[in-house]
């Protein structure tokens, strides 16, 4: 179903179009608190701790959390807050890995693309948030 639609977009669309259901699905699998700050709130996004320009951390799950926009966009994702908190969510090992590997060459293709939106949408699905966030 999800393919039909999709179909003609360019790469750049289909990329939009991941970003979107990935922030929608990490928003609804954490409180609705802001990760680096504690503050909470239903305005969150995203944020990233090794940033999205590096596609192999862009969808990472272990690389996003919800944030207010005062701490990811103002605060530019209060990146000593995060890494302490991803510290010791995930441990050190993990988060080490997280920064090494956004040196690593990817390349990816329209299939990646759409069986992670597919992923993500049926996720999302399952959480029962589809339709409410923004």
């Amino acid at each position: 179903m999800i393919k039909q639609k999709i179909k003609d977009y360019t790469t750049g669309k289909i990329k939009k179009r991941l970003d979107t259901i990935f922030s929608k699905y990490i928003r609804a699998k954490y409180p609705k608190i802001c990760y680096t700050c504690k503050k909470p709130t239903d305005k969150l996004q995203c944020g990233h701790f090794v940033s999205r320009q590096y596609l192999v951390t862009r969808w990472d799950e272990n690389n996003c959390r919800p944030q207010c926009w005062g701490c990811n966009g103002y605060g530019r994702g209060q990146l000593l807050d995060f890494e302490e908190n991803l510290i010791s969510e995930i441990g050190k090992e993990k988060v080490e890995a997280l920064k090494a590997s956004r040196h690593q060459v990817l390349k990816l293709d329209r299939g990646w693309y759409e069986a992670q939106i597919d992923k993500y949408t049926t996720l999302l699905e399952t959480l029962g948030k589809s339709n409410t966030l923004i």
